[in-house]
């Protein structure tokens, strides 16, 4: 009975240019220990939710594999666990910035991520040249305001003059 495994790992964008070379490598290293890939592949370039070894942005690539049972295998009790020597290989890798092996019992079919398309913008731009998207507004009524009454013209006789009424 042959085990279903679900291997997941994590490429920096600044190896991109070398992704289809990596993907080799783990796939021989999977396939040089017994192991063959099933045809379900997630692949997916995202923002990082934090910095790794100087990355913010990476390829996420998930990919599932089966492995024969250790009985069949026939392997020695003393001889590593090939998910052992994968897992090893990962972490030793330079390439590879991230890495998880699963057993794919209980996880979900693996899916192509359908992601909504947005506008492309110049992040370049000053704020105002930016692309805005419109802004629902509410019917608001506008009040006016009324001018203020003119204010009256008031001699210096009168303001002495009522000055002396009040006796100061």
């Amino acid at each position: 009975m042959a085990l279903e495994y679900e291997l997941f790992y994590l490429v920096g964008e600044k190896k991109d240019a070398e992704l289809p070379r990596i993907k080799e490598e783990i796939e021989a290293l999977v396939t040089g220990v017994g192991g063959t890939f099933l045809p379900a592949v997630t692949e997916e370039k995202r923002k990082m939710a934090y910095e790794i070894k100087d990355e913010i942005r990476g390829t996420y690539i998930a990919r599932r594999f089966t492995l024969p049972d250790r009985d069949e295998l026939e392997r020695a009790v003393d001889e590593i666990h090939p998910i052992v020597k994968i897992e090893r290989a990962l972490t030793l890798s330079k390439d590879v910035l991230r890495s998880l092996v699963l057993r794919a019992e209980e996880l979900p079919e693996l899916k192509a991520i359908e992601r909504e398309e947005r506008p492309v913008t110049d992040k370049r731009l000053g704020r105002g040249e930016r692309q805005r998207t419109a802004r629902v507004t509410k019917d608001v009524p506008v009040i006016q305001e009324k001018p203020a009454p003119a204010a009256k013209e008031v001699s210096t006789k009168e303001i002495d003059k009522q000055l002396e009424s009040l006796g100061i």
